[in-house]
């Protein structure tokens, strides 16, 4: 019964937010502070969008299965092909680089608290040049936002995760949508800077000046 309760009260607070909203709008219309109205059409789909949004925050219980069916529709429309591993859920979609590496990433919703994101790369790091990847991870690190470059020296291996609470995943799917873009864009440049480095003697710094000026002259063009 006080489920049924909280049910009825959540309905009735949607639809009193709903009619606030439209009410002001109402007024600032027969007042004329309102701008022109927008077709019908697309204040629908706005209407649809926020009383989508409104629901899923407060029935917060299945988040993470939202949170995935919005990833696989998100992969879906931009024409990734990914796979989903069956014990876990997890959503895997791998990259080809330009210069013959790979990495993959992995969303995660596994801790049902966090959307986590994982990736992992082809190259292989060496301990003679520890300082050296040290001293680049470094400086990916203080110029990348809401992501973290890990180096595993002692499995050789490369990795960069980043997460978004699920319960704002799961009212904000364009917050998924530029994370991915961003991990593919810090991915791509990680890449090229590791593969330069192990393959040259140069120093981080120059390497990473390096990529500056690659990106920049990419922008200009």
């Amino acid at each position: 019964m006080n489920a049924e309760i909280v049910i009825v009260l959540k309905i009735l607070v949607l639809l009193t937010l709903v009619a606030a909203r439209y009410h002001d709008r109402i007024r600032d219309f027969k007042f004329g502070d309102m701008k022109v109205p927008k077709p019908k059409k697309e204040r629908m789909k706005k209407v649809m969008k926020f009383l989508k949004r409104t629901w899923r925050f407060w029935t917060p219980g299945k988040a993470d299965v939202r949170v995935h069916n919005d990833l696989i529709k998100l992969l879906d429309e931009r024409k990734l092909r990914y796979s989903v591993v069956s014990h876990n859920k997890n959503i895997e979609v791998g990259f080809d680089c330009e210069n013959g590496h790979r990495y993959q990433v992995a969303c995660s919703i596994e801790s049902k608290n966090h959307l986590c994101f994982y990736v992992s790369f082809t190259h292989t790091l060496v301990p003679e040049a520890y300082d050296r990847l040290c001293h680049l991870g470094q400086l990916f690190n203080d110029r990348m936002s809401d992501v973290t470059l890990q180096l595993n020296m002692e499995g050789g291996s490369l990795h960069l995760f980043s997460s978004i609470p699920m319960d704002y995943a799961q009212v904000r799917p364009e917050v998924v949508d530029n994370r991915m873009y961003n991990l593919t864009r810090f991915a791509t440049d990680v890449s090229w800077a590791f593969d330069k480095l192990l393959k040259t003697d140069e120093e981080a710094v120059f390497v990473f000046a390096e990529l500056v000026e690659k990106l920049n002259a990419e922008k200009d063009n």
